[in-house]
């Protein structure tokens, strides 16, 4: 095709089989890849936007990273207030035709105040399922050694710290299959995990411990948006919800206990792993929950009794493997420099049968520095941002590219709700995008 009066010839087809060594480790399952899909951080979240998101289209959750007390904020893609209705504004003909006579006149800001009338009640917002809480002693506060990282390439958070000579780690993922949140705590020493584990949500809710292994959460929406500082429990004829978390934990001298309040405490084990799963009474857009006849509280129990046979390795194994069907259907690598660079690549890869992994030697890898004792290790990703105004590094545009990929994947999946707005991924009753102020008239955005 002629581009600018010069003729050159871009050719597109899909990726093949025999693609991934030239192009990167998109599809490559064996071993750390050449430029590592991950987001690094040096130090756990300070705000929920710091967070490291994670979802199977239905479950999401955000992985905070904090040592001595993490939190695992949680949401269900049909957790949303309001009921089935006639949504429309009748008066937003004539508003409209107001906002639009403003706007060819100039005045614009005239014309945003006027296009509030556009609507003339408060929208109805998507709403957090709760939290998963984990409480460890205060000896966890003098770690060491901390990295949290999302792998693009499995779907998968890792927290890794030290407390002197002991690594801690952490690992969470939320399966499609197995419709789960699973997290595995374990560490390089022997009966050396102790924590509280509990459950909370800003929705209306109650908690049950279920012996000692499993806490079951039930709640509800509001049936309407609901103003500050309004009971919710004069309000809760909306959608249903129920979540149980299961505890599992391995060691001769592990104890668990509750200890009231709906928290369950685990001392001395070797490793431990937690299984969370949810559900709603959501039946559809057209469907008032108060007749709806689901019971999430049962659906999460069967859902929960499914997963006893499986391991937390198996349950993963699952997990990747289904999400790298999708993940690694695309492969992108790019080079900085000029055309001569990429002529390069191809004479010396494609013609001359160089392989990927020497040809890419050369190129200066930004995602990994050597560590003091020379050991290759991952550069925070907030470091190669601010480095990018002068290196321009492309293999950081790879990582936004795929970490946009990674999040639609872990949004939306078939037979969920479709991705809106932030996702699955929603802290609060009164989500930013949409504050609302119906006593004063008025919407803040």
């Amino acid at each position: 095709m002629e581009l600018y009066g010069e003729e050159e010839w871009v050719f597109v087809r899909p990726p093949m089989e025999s693609d991934p060594e030239f192009w990167g480790d998109a599809g490559n399952n064996v071993g750390e890849p050449l430029r590592p899909l991950k987001v690094v951080f040096t130090e756990p979240a300070k705000h929920w936007t710091d967070a490291a998101p994670i979802g199977n289209g239905r479950l999401g959750a955000m992985v905070w990273g904090n040592v001595p007390n993490e939190i695992l904020q949680l949401n269900h893609d049909t957790l949303w207030t309001g009921v089935p209705g006639n949504y429309t504004n009748p008066d937003a003909p004539s508003v409209l035709s107001k906002v639009r006579k403003l706007v060819d006149d100039g005045k614009y800001s005239e014309a945003s105040t006027v296009a509030l009338g556009l609507s003339d009640h408060p929208p109805q917002v998507y709403q957090p399922l709760g939290n998963i809480n984990l409480e460890f002693d205060d000896s966890h506060a003098n770690y060491t050694s901390y990295v949290r990282e999302l792998d693009l390439s499995t779907a998968t958070a890792k927290v890794k710290y030290s407390l002197g000579d002991v690594e801690f780690t952490r690992e969470h993922f939320s399966s499609n299959p197995h419709q789960v949140v699973a997290t595995k705590i374990s560490s390089t020493k022997s009966a050396s995990i102790s924590f509280t584990v509990y459950l909370d949500s800003q929705l209306d809710h109650h908690l049950v411990v279920n012996g000692l292994n499993r806490i079951i959460m039930e709640g509800s929406c509001p049936g309407n948006r609901k103003p500050p500082k309004v009971d919710s429990s004069k309000n809760s004829n909306g959608i249903q919800f129920a979540a149980v978390l299961d505890l599992q934990i391995s060691g001769n001298n592990a104890i668990v206990q509750a200890i009231g309040d709906g928290k369950l405490k685990v001392e001395d084990a070797d490793s431990a792993v937690l299984l969370l799963v949810a559900s709603s009474s959501f039946e559809g857009p057209f469907k008032n929950p108060s007749d709806s006849k689901k019971d999430p509280t049962s659906e999460s129990l069967n859902i929960a009794s499914s997963l006893k046979t499986l391991t937390f390795t198996q349950l993963l194994a699952y997990h990747v493997d289904d999400y790298s069907r999708l993940f690694h259907r695309v492969a992108l690598q790019l080079f900085n420099g000029s055309n001569d660079i990429q002529q390069m690549n191809l004479n010396h890869i494609k013609h001359n049968n160089v392989s990927h992994a020497n040809f890419d030697a050369t190129m200066k890898n930004k995602s990994l520095k050597q560590d003091c004792l020379g050991r290759n290790v991952l550069v925070s990703t907030a470091e190669r941002v601010k480095s990018f105004k002068n290196d321009e590094d492309p293999s950081l545009v790879e990582l936004l590219f795929h970490y946009g990929r990674y999040l639609l994947i872990s949004c939306s999946r078939p037979e969920t709700q479709p991705s809106n707005l932030q996702g699955i991924w929603n802290k609060d009753v009164e989500p930013p995008w949409e504050k609302w102020s119906p006593w004063l008239g008025s919407k803040v955005r």
